[in-house]
C-alpha cells in the first residue's frame, strides 16, 4: 500500500483508491481477521462529522470491492458480518 498515492497493488496491479477507501482498507488490513463494525469504522474515517451515517460504510466497501474485481475477479479479501460489520481475511 502506498499512502502518498492513495494506491494499492493487487496482483500486480494498481489499485487507485480515494482518500477514504485508502483509510479503510489500510486499517482493515491492519487487524486482519478481526470484525470491525461499522460504527468503528466510520470512526476511523469521520472522527468528527456526527452527520455521516454508518451506510456510508457500504457504499465505501461497495466501491472498494468493484476496484480490486477489476484487477481480480475473484477478490474476496474484504468479508461481510451482516448486521455488524466488515473483516479483512487477507488475500
Amino acid at each position: 500500500m502506498d499512502p502518498r498515492s492513495f494506491s494499492e497493488l493487487w496482483r500486480n496491479e494498481n489499485v487507485p483508491l480515494t482518500k477514504s477507501e485508502f483509510a479503510l482498507v489500510y486499517f482493515l488490513a491492519s487487524n486482519p481477521d478481526v470484525l470491525m463494525s461499522r460504527d468503528r469504522l466510520l470512526d476511523v474515517l469521520y472522527a468528527e462529522d456526527a452527520n455521516v451515517t454508518d451506510r456510508s460504510i457500504d457504499g465505501h466497501i461497495k466501491r472498494i470491492r468493484a476496484k480490486f474485481r477489476h484487477v481480480d475477479e475473484g477478490f474476496s479479501s474484504i468479508e461481510t458480518m451482516y448486521g455488524i460489520g466488515y473483516r479483512y481475511t487477507g488475500g
